[in-house]
C-alpha cells in the first residue's frame, strides 16, 4: 500500500468512526420514540461500520510493513484480509437482521413513524453516500480493496435506509412494513458481504491472468524476445502492490544455456517494465509442434 493511499485510507477510517458513532446514536434514539425495528437494527448495522473502519485501519497499518524475512513479498495482502473481514462483519449483521424481521412478522409487531424517524432516516441517506464517495474516489485513486469494501458497506446503509425512508413515506398504516422492509434490508447486506467477500478471497486464493494480460505478455514476447515461443502455464501472485507472475516457454532446444538466459532476461525485463510486475521465467525445450511455435 503506497503511503497516498495509507494515508487517506487512515483519514476516511477515522471520519467514518466518528460519523458511524453520531449516526448510530441518532438511529437508537429515533427507532426507540418510533418503536422501529428497522431502524434500532439499522442503527445496529451503522454501528458495525465503526468496527469494519477499525479493521481498515488495522489493515491498513498492517498492509503499510515493508517486507521482511518472514513476509519476503510484503504485506500488502493485509488490505485482502481486511476487506474480507468487513465482508463477513456485514453478512453476520445481515443475518441478525433477518432473523429480528421474521420474529417481528411472527409477533404482529408494528411501528409507529413519526418526523424523528424521517428526518434520522434522510440524513443517513446523505451522510452514508457522501461517505461512500468519499471512500469510492480513495480506492479509485490507489485500487486498496478495503477501501473498496468500506465504499459499499457505507452504501449499504445509505440503501438500507432508503428503503426504510420510502416504506415510512409511502407505507402508513400497514402493521408489517417495519418486518418486511427489516427483511429486504437483510437480504440486500448479505448480497454486499457476500460480493466482498467473494471479490477478496479470489486473489488470496490465487488468479488466473486475464485475457488482456496474457495477450500484452505474448506482444512483449514477439517484440522484445523472439526466440520465445508458445507461453504457458502463466500464475499471477498479487501482493497488494507487488504483484509475482510465474510462467513457462518453449525455447529452441538448440539454443547454449547462455543464449536461452539473454532471451529470457529479455522477456522477463519487458514484463517488468511493461506490466509493472515481477515474473519469474521456466524453459522447456522446443519440440517443434505448430502449437509450439506460437509465441
Amino acid at each position: 500500500m503506497h503511503d497516498q493511499q495509507r494515508t487517506f485510507a487512515f483519514v476516511e477510517g477515522w471520519l467514518s468512526i466518528a460519523l458511524n458513532i453520531l449516526l448510530a446514536i441518532a438511529k437508537f434514539w429515533a427507532g426507540t420514540v418510533s418503536g422501529s425495528l428497522a431502524i434500532v437494527a439499522d442503527g445496529w448495522h451503522t454501528l458495525s461500520d465503526s468496527l469494519s473502519s477499525l479493521v481498515l485501519l488495522i489493515g491498513a497499518r498492517t498492509a503499510a510493513k515493508p517486507a521482511d524475512s518472514d513476509h519476503p513479498f510484503g504485506h500488502g495482502r493485509a488490505d485482502l484480509v481486511a476487506a474480507i473481514i468487513i465482508g463477513a462483519l456485514l453478512g453476520m449483521v445481515g443475518v441478525n437482521y433477518l432473523l429480528e424481521a421474521i420474529e417481528g412478522l411472527q409477533t404482529n409487531r408494528a411501528a409507529d413513524f413519526g418526523r424523528a424517524a424521517i428526518g434520522v432516516t434522510a440524513t443517513s441517506i446523505v451522510v452514508k453516500e457522501a461517505m461512500a464517495q468519499f471512500a469510492f474516489w480513495g480506492y479509485r485513486r490507489g485500487e486498496s480493496r478495503s477501501l473498496r469494501a468500506e465504499a459499499w458497506h457505507h452504501r449499504g446503509d445509505a440503501i438500507t435506509s432508503a428503503v426504510i425512508l420510502l416504506g415510512i413515506l409511502f407505507g402508513r398504516g400497514f402493521w408489517w412494513l417495519d418486518g418486511a422492509l427489516a427483511v429486504l434490508v437483510a437480504l440486500l447486506l448479505l448480497r454486499v458481504g457476500y460480493r466482498i467477500i467473494r471479490d477478496s478471497a479470489f486473489p488470496l486464493l490465487g488468479e488466473s491472468p486475464s485475457d488482456r494480460t496474457v495477450r500484452r505478455m505474448r506482444e512483449i514476447a514477439s517484440r522484445v524476445a523472439p526466440g520465445i515461443g508458445h507461453l504457458h502455464h502463466v500464475h499471477v501472485h498479487s501482493y497488494g502492490d507487488h504483484t509475482e507472475l510465474t510462467c513457462h516457454v518453449r525455447i529452441d532446444g538448440d539454443m547454449t544455456v547462455e543464449e536461452a538466459h539473454e532471451v529470457v532476461n529479455a522477456f522477463e525485463r519487458g514484463l517488468r517494465e511493461e506490466l509493472g510486475i515481477e515474473p519469474t521465467v521456466h524453459v522447456d525445450p522446443k519440440r517443434g509442434t505448430p502449437e509450439e511455435k506460437q509465441p
